[in-house]
């Protein structure tokens, strides 16, 4: 991150604050923080001189436009801003794939270019749950499933001009998305040193919590099993 341009989606969230603080102590020279709502980022704004706020909503190629013509450069881009619409698969939201999947794939596209260029580097926070859906948020499971998918075509492109994609799939992290749950959650202060080290170290895919990791495993030993125990989340 030393002297890099660095721009995070959804800046003013749990995680994207994260993210902010523990970048902005690798000396990168930019730290561009974008949200939807750009008084929400008055308080992120006051951390460093090197922050520039910037109003976008990834949902709308508009917003997308507006906000990137204020960036000439750029070598890291976290794609880090999402939603969960908590609908099951017939609740007819198409919210979480408008704006996890389309809305990401938007802005990398819009973003391709100087990425190309400086040889950038892509991170995308999906989930663990992009690997087996979890019905009860099947609508948020499909959006991060093809998110993953995603991050996988995308690294190929990358690699053909020395570029690099990651992909974040975390297990339940304590921000405002998952308020009330009763799980145990991952801090996201934890889950960006995780991901930073992972990334040190080029790998790729990170499974940066216990939770993560556990699933992953599962999937590996005994899928049919791990599935099933999912489906029980729906009641009637």
């Amino acid at each position: 991150m030393e002297n890099k341009i660095v721009l995070i989606t959804g800046a003013n969230g749990g995680l994207g604050t994260a993210f902010i603080k523990k970048i902005l102590e690798l000396n990168p020279s930019k730290v561009y923080c974008s949200a939807r709502d750009i008084k929400s980022l008055e308080n992120i704004k006051s951390m460093s001189s090197k922050i520039e706020a910037l109003e976008m909503d990834i949902a709308s190629k508009e917003s997308i436009k507006k906000a990137l013509s204020k960036i000439d450069k750029l070598d890291i881009l976290i794609n880090n801003a999402g939603v969960n619409s908590n609908s099951r698969l017939f609740d007819d939201s198409f919210l979480d794939i408008e704006v996890n999947l389309k809305g990401t794939i938007n802005l990398t596209q819009a973003l391709f270019k100087k990425l190309k260029a400086s040889k950038g580097t892509v991170v995308n926070v999906t989930s663990i749950i992009a690997l087996v859906n979890l019905p009860i948020l099947a609508n948020y499971s499909i959006s991060k499933s093809a998110l993953h998918s995603f991050s996988q075509a995308l690294r190929a492109e990358f690699r053909l001009f020395g570029g690099e994609v990651y992909e974040v799939l975390p297990g339940p992290i304590e921000t405002k998305m998952t308020e009330g749950s009763p799980m145990e959650m991952a801090q996201p202060e934890d889950i960006v040193t995780a991901v930073l080290a992972s990334m040190k170290n080029k790998e790729f895919e990170i499974y940066p919590d216990e939770f993560a990791r556990m699933i992953k495993q599962r999937l590996k030993d005994e899928p049919e099993k791990l599935i099933e125990e999912f489906s029980m989340f729906i009641q009637g």
